[in-house]
């Protein structure tokens, strides 16, 4: 408000100073020192006009403007989704919804016209976008314009002298917009008025912390403190009555009940009505209605819930214990079996796995149909939600009526509106969601409920890219008009051949493709007059894993992949066959029934030496064959037991091998005289691994020792016809006499050698430390 107190003047400070007379009235006399006097345009009355200035920060989100805010309530749009925003908690809900749309642009649209509120209080009604896009450029604040890190405690009196310095009036503020505008009519040149603060006066911080000042003095240095260190940390929780009323009716509360031993026993859904009611959901999802109040005792505030008999847990008198910086609420009450604790948390949309904007989306997906007992089981739609908000529903006699539908996020969670004529009049109702799936939603409105079910059936849940991945991955068995020809299968390949084994006997070669238009994805397939039935364009209509639908007037061919060849070819694969050759020859005889391992009884398969003679089915292998060149490329041709036409080729390598690995004599004396070597196995036992072999490079001799004996004996190498040999003589010691003789490399590595004297086996490793 602003207060005019025309006919009053401000004398010199020189007369102030030195006017000391008395009242005869009853009215006390004040004579206000200079330094307590409210003068316009002071540091002080500059203070005390930026911290009452209206914050316009805290909407920036959503005006992109710190000179102004946007009056509540206002309307905002978002692609189907109307949003409507009444309080500040409805803000704060709102900035955490678009924090998901934070890479978007211009995802919201205002309902115009919408007023804006300046720093000043000042209001402006504006009517369209254009018209706040030019507000918004033209905002210049500086930082100091607005302290918003401190408040005033209201009331606060100001004492309003007279010319004669006698109080003539007391002006009493209460809010911040009342005493911004008192502070700016002191300025105005009809109203020059003689005012002083009545202290004290308190202060609030944004840390929650209070101070009382006593003087103008103490006021600008408080102000002055909080400006310098300004808090933006969130007020403690201290509610009132009012604060906790409305608290409660801001949106739905998840409330979990708790017994006194600390187990939670049961989560229900609460949204309180100010009407004084108050709904349940629970689960199995029931609508339940009971009252609520609160009341106020010496023991603080007490929530009343009566009238529940499904929910009788949330019945009883309820005490306010604790409540934190998110509006969690704790209450407690006293049973027969202890105290249960009510812990209440804010949930604007139900505790529901999709938000607003995903259900208005998904919603315009196929079509939903209707569960509920206000109308007969004959009228249940379906219900097809359209742009625009239209929504067309059936009838019992198949014909369409059309209504309108908005989702809308409002105080108590999220609602469908649902707007119908006709027999579908008695659903026209605000249905606040509860439950919420891709393919399900259940509502409720009252003590009445509601559930859509999605079938998505009419369209098709596939692309042209699905359907024709689909026809080239298997071998596709035909159904039409209900007969499926025996031994018949499709192959549908990547350049729009089409190949078909016809009763498995009559091969027939074609053509197909695949588009699609405005009544769906079509394919297009032609053969032979004799398949003609097969022919021309069909529209796809249904898919699914046991295949694709499609349609043709009143013709259907149902395109399905054969489960019998589905998998009977997994065993078989392209593979490369490496052998050993003894005699080094290039040949070698592969057995070619083991080349593969495959446990299928319903499949047959036979190897052949060409491509052509595998497609031909001629000149067949017989195992074991001995490869004619090296490497050398055979093919098997493999095809199910019952149906021959089904079949596929593969390409096997048979690669033969060089596997000697023999040493020359200089490489094994060169390999001996390097670290100790271990006899790791004679004869397939480690009975001599505990000795040690040194061999000397230089003089023949060779240290053989363990803890207990060491053996000076003697080692040599000569080549021979079939390999390196190596001879050890002067062996004598318990065990190790065995290895005294003439040993032929049989296998040779570097650090390991494999040595043969006529049935024994003599293996040394190298253990270089």
């Amino acid at each position: 408000m602003k207060f005019k107190f025309n006919h009053l003047f401000i004398y010199v400070f020189v007369a102030l100073l030195t006017f000391t007379a008395c009242q005869d009235e009853a009215i006390n006399v004040n004579n206000p020192e200079e330094q307590e006097m409210i003068q316009p345009n002071t540091p002080l009355v500059n203070f005390m006009g930026n911290v009452t200035a209206n914050y316009a920060d805290y909407d920036n989100f959503l005006d992109e403007s710190s000179c102004f805010s946007v009056e509540l309530p206002v309307t905002i749009v978002m692609g189907d989704v109307t949003i409507v925003v009444e309080t500040l908690d409805d803000l704060e809900d709102l900035e955490d919804l678009f924090e998901q749309y934070e890479n978007e642009d211009d995802f919201f649209d205002f309902v115009f016209p919408i007023t804006i509120i300046f720093n000043n209080y000042s209001e402006v009604v504006i009517e369209n976008e254009d018209q706040l896009e030019d507000f918004i450029e033209d905002c210049e604040l500086e930082d100091d314009e607005v302290i918003e890190c401190v408040d005033f405690v209201y009331p606060i009196t100001f004492s309003v002298f007279n010319a004669d310095f006698n109080i003539v009036d007391t002006v009493t503020i209460t809010n911040d917009e009342a005493l911004y505008s008192f502070l700016e009519d002191l300025g105005e040149d009809d109203n020059a008025l003689v005012v002083s603060i009545n202290y004290p006066v308190s202060l609030v911080y944004a840390d929650g912390n209070t101070v009382e000042v006593n003087s103008n003095q103490e006021l600008s240095d408080a102000i002055e403190a909080a400006e310098d260190d300004c808090d933006d940390s969130s007020d403690d929780c201290d509610l009132n009555l009012d604060e906790l009323e409305n608290l409660l009716l801001e949106c739905g509360f998840e409330a979990d009940f708790y017994n006194e031993a600390g187990a939670l026993e049961n989560t229900l859904q609460l949204h309180f009505d100010e009407s004084g009611s108050v709904s349940i959901v629970g689960d199995p999802t029931v609508a339940e209605t009971g009252e609520w109040e609160i009341i106020e005792t010496d023991l603080g505030y007490k929530l009343v819930i009566e009238g529940f008999q499904t929910f009788s847990v949330a019945n009883g008198l309820w005490l306010l214990v604790d409540c934190d910086d998110d509006n969690d609420l704790e209450f407690k009450k006293e049973t027969d079996n202890g105290f249960v604790t009510m812990k209440l948390e804010l949930d604007c949309e139900g505790n529901l796995d999709c938000d607003a904007q995903e259900i208005a989306l998904n919603l315009k997906e196929c079509e939903w149909w209707i569960g509920t007992d206000l109308l007969s089981p004959n009228y249940n739609g379906p219900l097809n939600f359209q742009e625009g908000g239209i929504v067309t529903v059936g009838s019992n006699s198949g014909n369409e009526v059309t209504g309108t539908w908005e989702v809308l996020l409002g105080n108590t969670g999220v609602f469908l509106v649902l707007d119908l004529p006709g027999d579908y009049q008695v659903l026209s109702l605000d249905w606040r969601i509860v439950e919420c799936e891709d393919d399900r939603l259940e509502l409720v409105s009252d003590n009445n409920g509601l559930v859509l079910e999605q079938n998505c059936n009419v369209e098709p849940d596939c692309n042209q890219s699905d359907v024709s991945e689909y026809l080239m991955s298997c071998y596709i068995v035909p159904t039409i008009n209900g007969y499926t020809s025996p031994m018949t299968y499709f192959e549908f390949s990547e350049n729009n051949s089409l190949f078909t084994m016809y009763q498995g006997d009559m091969p027939h070669n074609g053509t197909w493709d695949i588009s699609s238009d405005d009544n769906g994805v079509f394919i297009f397939i032609n053969f032979p007059s004799s398949l003609e039935e097969y022919n021309d364009q069909w529209y796809l209509q249904e898919c699914n894993d046991d295949g694709l639908v499609f349609s043709q007037g009143d013709d259907i061919l149902i395109l399905a992949c054969d489960e019998s060849v589905s998998g009977a070819f997994d065993c078989f694969e392209d593979r490369e066959v490496v052998m050993c050759d003894d005699d080094n020859d290039g040949s070698v005889a592969f057995d070619l029934n083991a080349i593969y391992d495959c446990p299928e009884d319903n499949v047959v398969w036979t190897f052949y030496e060409s491509l052509m003679d595998a497609e031909a089915e001629t000149n067949a292998l017989i195992s074991p064959f001995v490869n004619t060149t090296n490497p050398q490329t055979i093919y098997v041709r493999v095809r199910l037991a019952d149906n021959p036409g089904v079949s596929e080729i593969f390409t096997v390598e048979l690669i033969v091998e060089n596997c000697s690995n023999n040493c020359s004599e200089e490489e094994v004396d060169s390999f001996l005289v390097e670290c100790i070597w271990n006899a790791v196995n004679y004869n397939g036992s480690d009975n001599l691994m505990n000795w040690n072999f040194d061999f000397e490079p230089n003089n023949q001799i060779v240290v053989i020792y363990n803890n207990e004996t060491t053996i000076d004996a003697t080692w040599t190498t000569s080549q021979s016809a079939t390999g390196v040999v190596v001879t050890f003589s002067n062996v004598t010691g318990p065990n190790i006499q065995a290895i005294t003789g003439e040993w032929l490399v049989v296998e040779c590595e570097e650090d390991r050698l494999q040595l043969q004297s006529g049935d024994n086996i003599l293996v040394l490793e190298q253990t270089c430390n």
